[in-house]
C-alpha cells in the first residue's frame, strides 16, 4: 500500500553561499528550501494557485504538495513501497483534476508501472490516500519492455485522461504512443501512434479546438506533434529544435511554449494555426557557439509579460520578456533545475533543483545500508524565492555568468596558443567506478584517507607509481554519478536530460532499461538512421576529432552488449562487440573485447598459469585486452600511423564482487592496474613516447567511499612533458581531461561544459621526464586470489552482478559487497572528519 507521509521539514533557510560542484561550476542557491524527494522533475500549480504539486524520478520518490504562501510541504505521499512484485514509482507526468467532494483530484504518472495514480488534495493541501491506480497499457508480454507512462493531461470535463508512453523500442516499431483513457470506466478509449520517446502532452481545453487538439513532444525526433483526437491520429509535425521536453500553455491557450533541451531554445507556437511564431535562444552570449544550457520547465508571470525557464546545465532560471522575446537575465538556483512555477500574486518563484543545494557530498558516514551511494546522497530540493527586481536581476545575472566560468573562455583562447609543447597523440583510458580514497587513500603525499582505501599500493602498484612519477591529482572529480551517465560524461563531456532523468530512474530499480552507451532499449539506433535519444546535442569526442580532421581509433567504447540488434523485421543491425555508432564503425578494433568481467585485462593470469574456471580464455585470438591493443599499437609503430586519438576501455576494476570461483575484487583490480602499467610501458618504449600524452580516469566513482566527496576520483596524466613528481591540488574534473585532449590535438570544444573546464596546467615545454616506464607485475597471491563460497555476500554477487554490462541497482549493492569483502562485514564506515571544498587552489 502507498502510505502517507507527514510534512517534510525545511532544509535550509536563505542559503546564498557559493558552492563549487563537480562539474566545475558553482551554485548559489537562494531562498527557502524543502525536500520533495530525489530528482524532482516536474511541478504543476493548482487552479486556485494555492498549491504546487511536485513529482520525482529518483530513489526516494514522493508526490508532494507545497503551500505557495509559505513554501512548506503540506502534503506528501510515499511511492517507495512495492505492489504485486514491482516497485512503486513516479515519472514526470502530473495534473490537477476537478473538484471532488471536499477536495480536488490530482493525477500522477507511474512510469514503468504503466499506470496513473489518482488521489485527492484536501483544502489544507494534504494528500489523502490514493483512490485508485489507472492502468494505461496492457500487461507487457514476456521479454517486452514496459510502456512507461510519462506526460499526462485532462480534458475540460475531467472525464478523459491523456497519457503518453515514453517507452520506445523495436517492440513498438521505434514509436511512442498517446493513450486516451475514460476515467469513468478506467478503460483505454483510443491509442494513437506518435514519434519516438514522447515525454509531455498538452490538451487544449479552451477555444474552438477544446478537447479536440493535443500537442506531444518527442525527445528523440525534435518535433512537437499535433494530434487530432477527433481523427485519432497525428496530423502535423512541428520542427522545434533538438530534444523538446516540456510544454506550457498560456492562460487563454492561444500560445504553446516548448522547451528544446538539446537546442537551448524555447519555441512559441500559435495554437490556432499550429505555426511557429518565434524561437528564443536561452543560451548565454558568452557560449553562444556551444550547446549545454538545457532549458526544461517553464512558467509565466500572472500578467504573462515574463517567461521563466529552468536551465538545468547552467544552474539558473532564464528570464525572458515575452513581448520583445528578449532574454533579460538569469537567476541562480540549486544544482540542475528542472521545473519552475510562479505564485498567483507574481511575488514568489519556485524552482525544483533535481540534485539539490549541497555541493559537498562525502559518502563515508557510518551506515549499515547503501544510503551513501551518490544517487542517494544527492537529494533534491524545491526553493521558494522572491521574483527579483530588474536591478536585482542584473546582479544575479553577473553571478550566474561567474558561477559558470563563462569569462574563462577568453583566457583559454590565449592558453591554446602556447598549450601544446609538442604532443601529437593522446591515449584516453577510461576505467570503472573507483573513488580517490579507494585507490590512493594510502598514498601519504596526497589528501587521502587510509581507512577507506580498499586497493592500496600492494594491489595497485602501477597506479601508485604513475602518481608518484608523473602527476598526483588529489582534487580531481568525475562529473557523473553512475555508469549510465558516466559514459556520456566520459566521452561527450555532459549528459543530456533524457540521460540525467533515466539514469536515476533506472538505478532506483524501477524497471527502466539500461538505455545508454549508444543502445536505446537494446537497439543501436544510430545504425538504423534514428537519433540516439541519449546523445547530447554537441556529440562525442570522436565527432570532434572527425570534424577537426584528426585520426582516431576505438578499443571497446560504445560497443554493443548482448545479442545482435535487429529491426522489427528481423534484419541484423549490430552484433555483439560491434560499435553502436556509425562514426565508430571503421575506427574500432573488433578483436578488442568489450566490457566483460570474465575476460582478462592483462596477461598476468595466464603468465602465472592460474586463470579462473569462469574465465573467457580467449577472444579475437588474444588472451587479454592489453594484448589486443598492443598488437595494433605495434603495427602503428611499424607503419608510423598511430592515430591522433586512441580511446581505450579497461573495466575490470569494476570487479564482479565475491561470486564463488571467480577472481576476487583485489585480483580484478590488480589485473586492471597491471594492464594500465603495461600500456604505459609499451608507449614509453616506442618512438611515439615524446609525442604522446596518456590520460587515465574512471567513468564514475559510485562504488566506494571518499572522505571529501562522492565524485572525487583518480586521474593519471602520463607524458614526458609532465614534470617529475608533480603534485597538483587544483580542481580538475572529467571535462578537464576532454578539454586538455581537445586543446592538445587542435579540436574545438563541443559543448559548454567542456569549454569552461580547466585544462591541466602542468605540461612543461620540454619532455624532460622521458625515461621508460616499467610495469610492475602484481604479486601472485593477489592476482590469483579466488572468491570462496563463504565470501561476504557471495550468493548476492552471483545473483546481482552481470558479467556483460554495468548494472544499475546491483552496482549500489556492489559498494557494500566490496567493503564487506575487503574490510570485513562488521567493520563500520569511518566517520566524516573533514570536508575539503572543491575550490581551485591556484598556486600559479
Amino acid at each position: 500500500m502507498i502510505t502517507s507521509l507527514v510534512l517534510a521539514s525545511v532544509l535550509v533557510q536563505d542559503r546564498q553561499d557559493a558552492q563549487p560542484i563537480s562539474t566545475g561550476q558553482v551554485i548559489s542557491p537562494i531562498g527557502k528550501h524543502v525536500d520533495p524527494g530525489y530528482f524532482p522533475c516536474n511541478m504543476a500549480l493548482s487552479p486556485d494557485g494555492r498549491s504546487l504539486l511536485v513529482t520525482t524520478a529518483g530513489h526516494r520518490e514522493f508526490l508532494s504538495v507545497i503551500d505557495t504562501k509559505t513554501g512548506e510541504i503540506v502534503g506528501q505521499q510515499d511511492f517507495n513501497g512495492r505492489t504485486d512484485d514491482e516497485r512503486q514509482s513516479l515519472y514526470f507526468g502530473i495534473a490537477w483534476g476537478p473538484l471532488s467532494g471536499d477536495g480536488r483530484l490530482v493525477y500522477a504518472a507511474n512510469g514503468s508501472m504503466d499506470s496513473v495514480t489518482e488521489c485527492k488534495a484536501m483544502p489544507d493541501g494534504s494528500l489523502a490516500k490514493p483512490l485508485r491506480s489507472i492502468r494505461t497499457a496492457p500487461p507487457a508480454k514476456e521479454d517486452a519492455l514496459r510502456a512507461q507512462a510519462a506526460g499526462i493531461a485532462l480534458d475540460s470535463t475531467g472525464g478523459k485522461l491523456l497519457v503518453v508512453h515514453n517507452g520506445t523500442s523495436a517492440f513498438t516499431d521505434f514509436k511512442g504512443e498517446l493513450v486516451v483513457m475514460d476515467l469513468k470506466t478506467g478503460q483505454r478509449e483510443a491509442q494513437i501512434s506518435t514519434a519516438g520517446f514522447p515525454l509531455d502532452v498538452k490538451l487544449l481545453t479552451k477555444g474552438p479546438q477544446r478537447d479536440r487538439k493535443a500537442y506531444v513532444t518527442s525527445e528523440r525526433d525534435g518535433v512537437v506533434q499535433v494530434v487530432s483526437l477527433t481523427e485519432g491520429r497525428v496530423v502535423r509535425d512541428i520542427k522545434t529544435g533538438s530534444e523538446p521536453t516540456h510544454l506550457m500553455l498560456n492562460r487563454d491557450q492561444t500560445r504553446l511554449f516548448v522547451a528544446n533541451s538539446g537546442g537551448d531554445t524555447v519555441t512559441i507556437i500559435d495554437t490556432r494555426s499550429s505555426r511557429v511564431l518565434a524561437t528564443i535562444l536561452v543560451r548565454p552570449d558568452a557560449v553562444r557557439g556551444f550547446p549545454g544550457t538545457t532549458p526544461l520547465g517553464m512558467a509565466l508571470s500572472p500578467d504573462e509579460k515574463t517567461l521563466f525557464v529552468a536551465c538545468a546545465d547552467i544552474n539558473a532560471v532564464a528570464v525572458i520578456e515575452v513581448a520583445t522575446r528578449e532574454l533579460e537575465g538569469y537567476i541562480p538556483t540549486g544544482w540542475y533545475p528542472t521545473s519552475v512555477a510562479v505564485s498567483p500574486d507574481g511575488a514568489r518563484l519556485f524552482v525544483a533543483s533535481a540534485k539539490g543545494i549541497e555541493s559537498l557530498n562525502p559518502n563515508n558516514v557510518p551506515d549499515s545500508s547503501n544510503e551513501r551511494h551518490p544517487l542517494r546522497v544527492m537529494q533534491g530540493t524545491v526553493s521558494m524565492m522572491p521574483v527579483p527586481s530588474r536591478k536585482a536581476l542584473a546582479a544575479m545575472t553577473e553571478k550566474v555568468v561567474a558561477n559558470n566560468r563563462f569569462a574563462e573562455l577568453a583566457r583559454f583562447a590565449e592558453l591554446y596558443k602556447t598549450y601544446n609543447p609538442g604532443i601529437e597523440h593522446c591515449i584516453y583510458v577510461v576505467k570503472e567506478n573507483r573513488t580517490y580514497d579507494q585507490v590512493l587513500g594510502d598514498y601519504e603525499k596526497g589528501n587521502g584517507d587510509p581507512e577507506i582505501c580498499l586497493f592500496p599500493k600492494e594491489v595497485t602498484p602501477n597506479q601508485h607509481a604513475l602518481a608518484e612519477r608523473f602527476a598526483l591529482l588529489d582534487n580531481f572529480y568525475v562529473c557523473a554519478e553512475v555508469s549510465a551517465d558516466g559514459w556520456s560524461w566520459s566521452v561527450a563531456g555532459m549528459a543530456n536530460e533524457y540521460n540525467q532523468r533515466n539514469s536515476r530512474y533506472n538505478y532506483a530499480g524501477r524497471g527502466r532499461e539500461y538505455d545508454f552507451e549508444g543502445q536505446n532499449n537494446g537497439t543501436a539506433v544510430d545504425l538504423l538512421g534514428l537519433r540516439d535519444v541519449s546523445e547530447p546535442d554537441g556529440g562525442y569526442i570522436w565527432d570532434a576529432a572527425a570534424k577537426a580532421g584528426k585520426t582516431y581509433r576505438n578499443y571497446g567504447m560504445y560497443t554493443a552488449f548482448g545479442d545482435a540488434t535487429v529491426t522489427p523485421q528481423g534484419t541484423p543491425v549490430s552484433e555483439d562487440n560491434k560499435p553502436t555508432k556509425r562514426a565508430l564503425l571503421e575506427h574500432t578494433d573488433l578483436n578488442y573485447r568489450r566490457y566483460d568481467l570474465a575476460y582478462a585485462e592483462s596477461p598476468a593470469w595466464h603468465e602465472y598459469a592460474n586463470p579462473s574456471q569462469n574465465q573467457l580464455k580467449e577472444f579475437g585470438g588474444f588472451k587479454s585486452r592489453f594484448e589486443a591493443w598492443k598488437a595494433e599499437f605495434d603495427e602503428f609503430v611499424k607503419n608510423g600511423k598511430l592515430p591522433a586519438l586512441s580511446l581505450v576501455r579497461m573495466g575490470n576494476d569494476h570487479t564482479a564482487g565475491t561470486r564463488a570461483g571467480g577472481f576476487s575484487p583485489r585480483a580484478m583490480v590488480a589485473d586492471n592496474d597491471y594492464a594500465v602499467g603495461l600500456l604505459v610501458e609499451a608507449v614509453s618504449k616506442s618512438p611515439y613516447w615524446t609525442k604522446t600524452a596518456i590520460f587515465v580516469i574512471e567513468d564514475d566513482a559510485q562504488a566506494g567511499y571518499d572522505h571529501v566527496d562522492c565524485h572525487r576520483s583518480i586521474c593519471f596524466v602520463v607524458s614526458p612533458y609532465v614534470p617529475r613528481g608533480t603534485h597538483d591540488s587544483r580542481f580538475y574534473n572529467t571535462d578537464s581531461v576532454l578539454h586538455s585532449i581537445s586543446a592538445l590535438l587542435g579540436m574545438k570544444p563541443w559543448n559548454q561544459l567542456v569549454a569552461i573546464a580547466e585544462p591541466f596546467r602542468f605540461f612543461a615545454k620540454t619532455p624532460d621526464n622521458a625515461e621508460t616506464f616499467t610495469a610492475i607485475k602484481p604479486a601472485k597471491e593477489i592476482i590469483g586470489e579466488i572468491n570462496q563460497p563463504d565470501a561476504y555476500r557471495s550468493a548476492d554477487s552471483a545473483r546481482l552482478i552481470s558479467r556483460f554490462q554495468e548494472e544499475s541497482l546491483p552496482d549500489i549493492e556492489l559498494k557494500d559487497i566490496l567493503w564487506g569483502a575487503i574490510k570485513g562485514a562488521k567493520t563500520p564506515r569511518p566517520p566524516v572528519r573533514r570536508n575539503v571544498q572543491l575550490n581551485e587552489q591556484d598556486d600559479d
